[in-house]
């Protein structure tokens, strides 16, 4: 049964040399262990002295908590009194036994009885029973409080990423070696070195064919002329190109003529002019 929020009011009239009182309580249901409150008081204050006695519990079933005397905000002379009474069993029960005392002369001149007021305790298990039961559900796993998963996964992530990006930087980054300048040469240092290695015991057709190539390539690294890839005669036919003095084209010209002689003729000059020669050859590198 729904407790009623309203107050219940079962006001008591009794009249009694012109006296009024309304008694009454806050609830007319209640479960057990509840507090129902108990208003007892004087509506037409007359100047006379009024004494509310105080409850003690006369009843098992029924318990009296607290008091309170309620005081005229105009006279500030007791008028009331409130209980607060508590039932420990189910049923309906009445109000407890009481009366007003109406003093004369800090005497009791007679008391005012008032009438009991019926109230009804219930079980909460009744209302238990019209109750929407479910089934009771499973236990709800609960998260760590340290997301060790979740650290773990960013953790692979990040050594991952680093992994990739230390791959690819040594993939895409050119890796530059180190020129030691100290084995770079000039032309004409490379090719004076190239023709003192050169030794005039070897067979002629070697020698001239060394000495040839040691010309072709200076005239080509300091010009940028392919003479390497040319032939004498193709020298000889591009007579402009070349940079240097006519007469020293010339001395090349007629150098490079012997030198197939010796190649492919097989003419073989006396060692004293392959000594010469290789002179030669020095000369010409210096001049032009």
């Amino acid at each position: 049964m729904r407790i009623v929020n309203s107050m219940f009011l079962m006001p008591v009239i009794l009249f009694c040399k012109s006296l009024t009182v309304d008694s009454k309580l806050d609830k007319e249901t209640a479960y057990i262990g509840d507090i129902i409150k108990w208003t007892i008081e004087v509506k037409n204050y007359d100047e006379r002295k009024y004494n509310f006695p105080i409850l003690f519990d006369e009843d098992e079933l029924i318990s009296v908590n607290n008091h309170q005397i309620i005081f005229s905000e105009i006279h500030q002379a007791p008028i009331g009194i409130e209980f607060e009474l508590t039932a420990w069993d189910t049923g309906k029960f009445m109000t407890p036994s009481y009366s007003i005392e109406i003093m004369k002369d800090d005497l009791v001149d007679y008391n005012f009885k008032l009438d009991p007021i019926a109230f009804e305790i219930i079980s909460i298990l009744n209302t238990l029973e019209e109750a929407d039961f479910r089934d009771i559900k499973g236990p709800v796993p609960v998260k760590n409080l340290f997301p060790y998963k979740e650290v773990a996964y960013c953790f692979l992530l990040l050594l991952l990423g680093a992994v990739i990006i230390l791959i690819w930087r040594n993939k895409v980054e050119p890796k530059y070696e180190k020129i030691n300048y100290d084995f770079l040469e000039s032309p004409i240092d490379r090719a004076s070195r190239r023709l003192m290695e050169i030794d005039s015991s070897i067979l002629a057709k070697e020698y001239y064919s060394m000495l040839s190539h040691v010309l072709r390539e200076y005239i080509e690294t300091k010009y940028y002329i392919r003479t390497l890839e040319m032939t004498t005669e193709e020298i000889e036919n591009a007579f402009e190109i070349f940079q240097f003095d006519e007469q020293y084209l010339i001395q090349v010209i007629n150098f490079l003529k012997e030198s197939d002689k010796v190649k492919y003729a097989r003419e073989i000059p006396n060692p004293d002019k392959m000594v010469m020669d290789k002179e030669k050859i020095q000369d010409l590198i210096n001049s032009i």
